[in-house]
């Protein structure tokens, strides 16, 4: 009898977890200020050109035609090169090797890079989906995030149960009355808040009924110090930031995660031809995982894992 309990509970588990293949693939630095024709590749067969500033991973080759330049920062050394026409370089596990032509000088980088590789530790532990197993009466309760908001980014998102349901969001001692919609996450819009945080949830109604009530999480509103430290950081990152990736890690870090996800999604609609762009879907994934959007962190954790 004992035996048989571990076997049912081990086939429990095993369809509760998605597996998990781990990627070891970790940028080296970034591409970027380019200048003319600019090119990339992950083999050195088929190139891409460089549209936008680059995340670069070990393995992959650029090369610079006549007339251009572009510079290359070094997460591992904290330093930049300058990369000169007629050159090609190949990324190194901890940074890069000449292959033809010349480099220009090197200076330090900054903190342009800092702590991406730790970044990308982090995200993997989202790419493994534990799929809810609800009881029945369950299945309607909204499962909500801890988020901050601010002035220019008042939204809270949660995942929609169907068209056929509108929700009443309680922030505090205020409601605000939601539409029903046929999206997968609802967004509703919250008014300023003073106090440091909130208490809030949602209920599921359908036909003026409430059906469910949510647990309470919090909201946060940035402000002060905080406030300050987001916006310089803001005003950091927008010098290297062509596509939105670094801008979205800096929404990620000061938890607002709503704008965060919609600047990801943009992201990748937009750059769904690059080489490189699997490796990336994991910081997508932590952000659904972190707003409980649960079907989408399922449906990007599999594609994520379909192309490893």
């Amino acid at each position: 009898m004992k035996i048989m309990r571990s076997l049912l509970l081990l086939a429990l588990v095993s369809f509760l977890v998605v597996p998990l293949v781990q990627a070891d693939r970790v940028p080296v630095g970034m591409i970027y200020d380019v200048d003319g024709k600019v090119e990339y590749s992950k083999n050195g067969k088929r190139w891409k050109p460089v549209r936008r500033n680059k995340l670069v991973f070990p393995g992959s080759m650029v090369r610079l035609n006549d007339g251009s330049k572009a510079k290359f920062a070094n997460q591992v050394t904290q330093e930049t090169t300058n990369l000169l026409a007629s050159s090609e370089i190949k990324i190194t596990d901890s940074g890069m090797e000449l292959v033809s032509g010349e480099l220009g000088s090197t200076e330090a980088a900054g903190e342009l890079l800092a702590g991406l590789d730790k970044q990308f530790a982090t995200t993997q532990k989202y790419t493994t989906v534990r799929r809810s197993a609800n009881k029945p009466g369950q299945e309607l309760i909204v499962d909500l995030g801890n988020i901050s908001l601010s002035d220019d980014y008042p939204t809270v998102a949660w995942e929609s149960k169907g068209s056929e349901y509108s929700y009443r969001l309680n922030v505090g001692d205020n409601s605000y009355d939601v539409a029903a919609t046929s999206e997968k996450v609802v967004l509703q819009k919250i008014e300023p808040f003073s106090e440091r945080s909130m208490k809030y949830s949602v209920d599921v109604l359908k036909d003026g009924k409430v059906l469910s009530e949510s647990k309470t999480r919090r909201l946060s509103w940035l402000s002060g110090k905080k406030l300050k430290k987001f916006q310089e950081d803001v005003t950091a990152v927008k010098k290297y930031d062509t596509d939105g990736f670094m801008m979205a890690g800096v929404l990620k870090e000061h938890g607002l995660l709503v704008p965060a996800m919609q600047t990801y999604e943009s992201f990748f609609s937009q750059n769904s031809d690059d080489d490189d762009i699997n490796d990336l879907r994991p910081f997508m994934i932590e952000v659904y995982a972190r707003l409980k959007l649960q079907a989408l962190q399922e449906e990007v954790t599999e594609t994520y894992q379909a192309n490893l």
